[in-house]
């Protein structure tokens, strides 16, 4: 009996074991590139499956899910992991403890409130007098909107998890929500649109084949079609809400998970612990304490998750001010088979397919930025400046070694990678000028959410609200000036975001540091870096032109990002940009450095 018990305590031991700042962001950082790679395949062929108006309902909907996910989900599982990881600093174990349970409730209220929310506002955007989105989108809104409840649910375990320094229960629930995604979600938005296909087909087939099109139709999901262009675009509102229903289903099985593992292995806190812990505090000073965290970062979030509504409310309805005859004239055929009132729609789901790609940059440095919070929030608690300095250098670089290379390599790879990905769409026609524009904007993207979270963990909650309401509102202008020009308008829709990223993350870098007290590597973290990924975005573009001369084989854009790759690793060791302090920091960071010594790649 004892030693089943033993057993189960180290099992239990093992499962919640900690991690250091570096480890804890890696492992986030894998678990995230596992998901934007699953995520990838979610869209990318999602995008060749449901086409531009298809992706234009996709976006309308997930941007309209973004606000509510923040308000009940983004301050708090953060303000959570920081107050766990300060109480475990302080030996605070039955604060711990009562903390979780009341945040969980927390968390069922305003995962609730905000799911309700989210359905009265999706009717009145997209079924009122006044309405802004294509009525059509109501079903991949309805589709979505249940994800709020269950991520919301969902990331108290999170936030638990990463206040105990244990980022693997959130990098494996974060691949299962995935994988739930990419199965549930692309299976059945390819069902829904070869069920219509086959319909119009089969009923056309019947009656003498296609010849007939134009002149009889055919009722698909209720619409009357005379071409399978129409059969297509009748499928297209159902298949958007199949795949975004996709998402919803994952987050289930993700929760699912989560409250298993929970059960499973408790919560990482032995009695030994909770037998030496003081009292915990009242229960009015902790729900004080959690609010005053999370609402500040919960806005902050919000103010940048705000860009992207921004950009849905405005974007749409200023292209549809520049009128349908103005459009066609400038991209012609690229829009054949969309109707005049489709068309706002349509370029704004062509504008997405570059959003897609642009958001598996800063999706990388999301680990990074989780990670930080609970080991600068300890250091911070601690006054020890110097493990502040130390970890914010290391999250930084580590986010700019990432990002900065995509970043060029997306800038200069831009109209390459659209033809690869979506070979023969409007979008890899109309989007290459937009994706270079998204490329820069990648690179400041990235360090946004490791800024802020850094501000954060010390103290500075307000600090990007602030920056962020200011970046909304200078966003917010070159929307409707750059977008509302006739010789610009799709193409202007990058610029806005581009200024606000820049903004945000120069001035949160700035109080950071003024805050702290600490000074920034800049030649090592930033421009050693750059120059590195500027390297390699020229060795990419150049390889193109090179080849092209031979072959326009999509293989080109394959052999250019390698030879990228390869010319970027030996820049940053010419340029010295990395140095044994950070290869050391890496896990198995030492038998790296020894082999990278010998050869006389660091110092």
């Amino acid at each position: 009996m004892a030693r089943n018990k033993t057993a189960a305590r180290d099992l239990r031991d093992k499962a919640n074991k900690q991690q250091t700042l570096v480890e804890g962001a890696l492992i986030l950082t894998v678990g995230i590139a596992l998901v934007k790679i699953i995520g990838a395949l979610f869209k990318i062929p999602l995008g060749n499956i449901i086409g531009e108006s298809g992706m234009g309902y996709y976006y309308s909907a997930y941007n309209l899910y973004l606000p509510f996910y923040t308000l009940a989900v983004a301050g708090f599982p953060v303000a959570l992991a920081r107050q766990v990881a300060e109480n475990i600093t302080l030996g605070r174990y039955k604060d711990v403890k009562k903390i979780n349970t009341i945040v969980q409730r927390i968390f069922l209220i305003t995962g609730s409130i905000s799911f309700i929310a989210m359905v009265a506002v999706g009717f009145f955007l997209t079924t009122s007098s006044s309405s802004i989105f294509d009525s059509n989108a109501i079903y991949a809104i309805l589709a979505m909107s249940p994800s709020v409840l269950f991520c919301c649910l969902m990331s108290g375990y999170r936030g638990y998890y990463e206040g105990m320094r244990n980022m693997i229960p959130t990098a494996a629930s974060q691949v299962i929500e995935a994988v739930g995604k990419l199965v549930i979600g692309l299976v059945t938005a390819i069902a829904v649109v070869k069920i219509g296909e086959h319909k119009f087909l089969s009923e056309f087939s019947s009656a003498g084949g296609l010849a007939g099109a134009g002149t009889r139709s055919v009722m698909v999901y209720g619409r009357e079609c005379r071409s399978l262009d129409e059969a297509l675009n009748a499928s297209y509102p159902y298949a958007a809400a199949c795949a975004l229903l996709g998402i919803t289903l994952g987050s289930a099985l993700s929760l699912a998970y989560l409250m298993y593992r929970y059960k499973r292995y408790g919560s990482g806190i032995s009695e030994e612990q909770l037998a030496s812990s003081p009292e915990p505090r009242a229960t009015r000073d902790i729900v004080k304490a959690f609010l005053l965290i999370g609402i500040p970062i919960a806005l902050g979030v919000l103010a940048q998750n705000l860009t992207q509504l921004i950009d849905s409310l405005t974007i749409q309805g200023q292209i549809k001010s520049l009128g349908a005859a103005n459009m066609r004239s400038i991209y012609g055929t690229a829009m054949s088979g969309v109707t005049d009132e489709g068309i706002p729609n349509f370029l704004w789901g062509v504008y997405n397919y570059g959003i897609t790609l642009y958001n598996l940059v800063p999706y990388l440095t999301q680990g990074f930025a989780v990670g930080a919070i609970p080991a600068l929030a300890a250091a911070w608690v601690a006054k020890d400046r110097e493990k502040v300095r130390e970890g914010a250098n290391s999250v930084l670089k580590l986010g700019v070694l990432l990002a900065f290379p995509a970043g060029c390599g997306i800038f200069a790879l831009a109209p390459e990678i659209l033809q690869l990905l979506y070979p023969g769409t409007s979008a890899a026609e109309i989007c290459p000028p937009m994706l270079r524009v998204l490329g820069i904007m990648a690179m400041f993207g990235a360090m946004a959410a490791p800024v802020n979270s850094m501000l954060q963990a010390v103290g500075k909650q307000m600090t990007p609200v602030k920056l962020m309401v200011i970046g909304a509102v200078i966003k917010l202008i070159l929307n409707y000036v750059l977008v509302g020009t006739e010789s610009i308008n799709i193409k202007g829709a990058p610029y806005g975001s581009l200024v606000f990223y820049i903004f945000t993350v120069v001035g949160g870098l700035y109080v950071l540091c003024r805050t702290t007290k600490i000074s920034l590597d800049i030649m090592s973290t930033f421009i050693k870096p750059f120059i590195a990924s500027a390297l390699c975005g020229l060795a990419a573009w150049g390889t193109c032109q090179v080849l092209y001369l031979f072959t326009d084989s999509r293989i080109v854009t394959f052999v250019a990002i390698a030879v990228a790759v390869v010319v970027y690793i030996i820049a940053l060791f010419a340029l010295k940009a990395v140095s044994k302090a950070d290869v050391l920091s890496l896990p198995k960071g030492e038998k790296m450095a020894k082999i990278l010594e010998k050869r006389g790649l660091i110092v």
